[in-house]
């Protein structure tokens, strides 16, 4: 039992580690295939590593035997009474019992939702294509796949959104995202309790999503349209959580992913840092050390030999450790005997009794109770030249505890469970000074930084900032750099954040692109205009600087207000940068919006706020007509025919009875479609034939 909790505790360990790496380190990356590797291969490590294991024999010299340790018990014939206790709940199982159950019902849970789906499939029409089997589900709102099936509802779309949706599904289909999706499930069922594998199982799929926008944006022609699919489908939700879905709750991050700068190939270094740490796990947990004394056979003295046999036991010795001492200090002369051993939550021993019999009218006896994990205890056999065999325990207090510390160009970084210290940062030779969150980190006193906070800004600090910002004084030689923080950004009315791209280019070989960054966070202090200036890939006071679409000088900068910057762009002179704004632009164009600007003029973002504001729209209604049709009522004021582009209701006129109805939304909100027979178009003769639109529609009942 308590091998098996400090296994769990191990795998638990590493899959934090793997999480916080990628979370650091990589999530921003655009390396998505890289990434889902990373991600899978963090998860089947977990629980290979704590199974690796190392023997480590350290060899020691004999010391002498402290009499001190000796305990003597006289060994009597008197028998007295125990009175009989009560055993006490074993809380222990207890615990384990409960936990088992918690992740039986996860596991039953996930084979319900197979069964329901493979139920779901075999009600509904199926299409063999060559990678898929495509499944026809009237009932279904929001797409998704399944290893080789895709169930999509296609009348809910146009035969645009249609193909934009299968090229997306059969990319999770051919590349099986589906295992990724089960086995993050079977984890979460197996280690529920740690709240860090729900985080871990997230970022797993939202990363599917990105494989799949990614190699769908690149097959597709009208990039425009595929986000709009994405954010049609923003308000339907699925219920089987084991599918690969079309939506996800990230709408946003997906779309900024979609117009994110591919990352260069030189950042794939961030992958190898992992090693050093699961190396630091292998050296710190998965290395036993036996600790044996040199035995003796030097001092001969008129032939006498004197030999001596010891081990050391330490708190982190294992219930098998144990029992293997127990066996090789016992034999027909003496035996070793270790019992009521209790261990805390680390798996550390805090209590203990070890007793020898040697046959003799007293035991050895050494007993250790604490709420603290227990001193080093040597036990040894010693046999003089006359053959005496002395039998006894030594407690060893000068144990040597170990700190995992990771170093790299910027400084070592050490963390513990509470949080982690950054210091030893070098520049030009020379050590640099950190102000972490607006405190001097001295040599003596390191500021602890949470493991939910995450680098916001660094930069290196000029003698007069650093007089006016903190009030001290910069000596000759010394150098000084803020270090900042922040908690990883949500999404939330009060805490907003928006990327997206709206560059885009005529020549298809030469396709360039730009992040907007958004921000509206208002407890966020970040010094937008100072990483506009000091921009290392351009000159900024050279540059072309646009300003919500119109040109400013350099100094002009100086009085836009920070906190009002919707979005900041810089890109080099690149063929596109030249093609649009012509030679100003061969130092670089800076390109600044305005919250109020960006909004009015982002049509993407414009939506997605819409959709958002308004979760309650009225779902989609279907009306099957007389041929067999099915004409599509969506956001309460839209119909949509097939072969007819979507019209809004009250621009038509719609006829019952001989009537012209006055509320044409009202009357679709409230009519009962089963009513409707069929829906009579008359076209308008001045459409053109190409795209011909509605003039009238006359509702037939039945």
């Amino acid at each position: 039992m308590e091998n098996l909790l400090i296994y769990f505790l191990k795998v638990n360990g590493l899959i934090i580690l793997f999480y916080l790496m990628y979370i650091i380190f990589l999530r921003k990356e655009t390396f998505f295939t890289s990434n889902r590797w990373y991600l899978i291969s963090g998860l089947v490590l977990s629980l290979i590593l704590p199974l690796i294991t190392f023997t480590k024999i350290i060899w020691v010299e004999p010391t002498p035997i402290p009499e001190f340790y000796e305990e003597v018990i006289p060994i009597t014939n008197n028998t007295m009474e125990v009175p009989i206790q009560e055993t006490p709940l074993d809380w222990s199982l207890i615990l384990t019992t409960a936990y088992v159950v918690i992740s039986m019902l996860i596991v039953m849970k996930i084979t319900f939702e197979l069964v329901s789906f493979f139920n779901r499939i075999r009600k509904n029409k199926k299409q063999k294509e060559t990678d898929f089997t495509l499944i026809h589900s009237d009932t279904t709102e929001n797409p998704f796949s399944f290893f080789h099936y895709i169930v999509i509802n296609p009348n809910r779309f146009s035969e645009e959104e249609f193909q934009h949706i299968l090229t997306h599904e059969s990319i999770h289909v051919k590349q099986k995202h589906s295992i990724d999706v089960l086995l993050s499930k079977l984890f979460c069922a197996f280690f529920w309790v740690n709240p860090m594998i729900w985080l871990y199982r997230k970022a797993i799929l939202q990363n599917l999503e990105f494989i799949a926008d990614n190699e769908t944006f690149q097959q597709i022609e009208n990039k425009y349209e595929y986000q709009r699919t994405l954010l049609k489908v923003v308000t339907h939700q699925h219920d089987l959580s084991i599918t690969n879905q079309f939506y996800q709750s990230l709408i946003k991050k997906r779309i900024v992913m979609l117009h994110t700068n591919q990352s260069h190939k030189r950042n794939a270094w961030k992958y190898g840092i992992i090693l050093p740490l699961l190396v630091g796990f292998m050296l710190l947990f998965q290395i036993e050390t036996v600790a044996q004394v040199k035995e003796s056979k030097i001092e001969e003295t008129n032939y006498a030999v004197t030999s001596n046999y010891s081990s050391i036991l330490t708190k982190n010795s294992t219930d098998k450790e144990l029992a293997e001492l127990e066996k090789t200090f016992s034999n027909e002369k003496h035996k070793l005997k270790i019992s009521n051993v209790k261990r805390n939550k680390k798996g550390e021993i805090i209590e203990i009794k070890l007793t020898f019999d040697t046959g003799k009218t007293y035991n050895q006896i050494l007993e250790r109770k604490s709420s603290e994990p227990i001193d080093a205890i040597k036990i040894f056999i010693n046999s003089d030249k006359d053959d005496t065999i002395t039998c006894g325990f030594e407690e060893i207090s000068n144990n040597v505890t170990a700190e995992y510390t990771s170093d790299d160009e910027n400084g070592a970084i050490k963390m513990d469970s509470e949080g982690y210290t950054v210091d030893n940062m070098i520049k030009n030779g020379k050590k640099v000074k950190l102000i972490i969150n607006g405190k001097l980190q001295s040599e003596n006193e390191k500021v602890k930084i949470p493991l939910d906070q995450e680098l916001d800004v660094l930069k290196e600090l000029d003698e007069k900032e650093l007089k006016s910002k903190f009030n001290i004084n910069k000596k000759e030689d010394e150098i000084y750099y803020e270090f900042t923080t922040k908690k990883e950004v949500g999404i939330s009315d009060e805490n907003k954040k928006f990327k997206t791209t709206t560059i885009s280019t005529n020549s298809s070989n030469n396709k360039e692109s730009f992040t907007y960054d958004v921000s509206y966070k208002k407890s966020e202090q970040v010094d937008v205009m100072n990483n506009i200036k000091n921009n290392k890939n351009i000159d900024s006071k050279k540059a072309l600087i646009i300003f919500n679409e119109k040109e400013i000088s350099y100094k002009e900068l100086d009085k836009i207000n920070p906190n009002e910057i919707a979005s900041s762009s810089v890109m080099t002179a690149t063929k596109y940068a030249l093609d649009k704004y012509g030679e100003k632009a061969k130092n670089g164009v800076i390109v600044i919006e305005s919250k109020d600007f960006f909004e009015k003029n982002n049509p993407i973002y414009k939506e997605y706020l819409e959709l958002k504001n308004n979760p309650d729209k009225p779902k989609p209604r279907i009306i099957t007509i007389k041929n067999g049709d099915d004409v599509v009522v969506f956001d309460g004021d839209k119909i949509k025919f097939p072969g007819y582009p979507t019209h809004y209701l009250n621009q038509l006129k719609l006829e019952l009875k001989g009537k012209i109805l006055e509320d044409n939304i009202d009357f679709i909100k409230n009519y009962d479609f089963e009513k409707i027979k069929d829906l009579i178009i008359i076209e308008d003769e001045m459409s053109p034939k190409e795209k011909k639109r509605i003039k009238k529609i006359i509702i037939e009942t039945k």
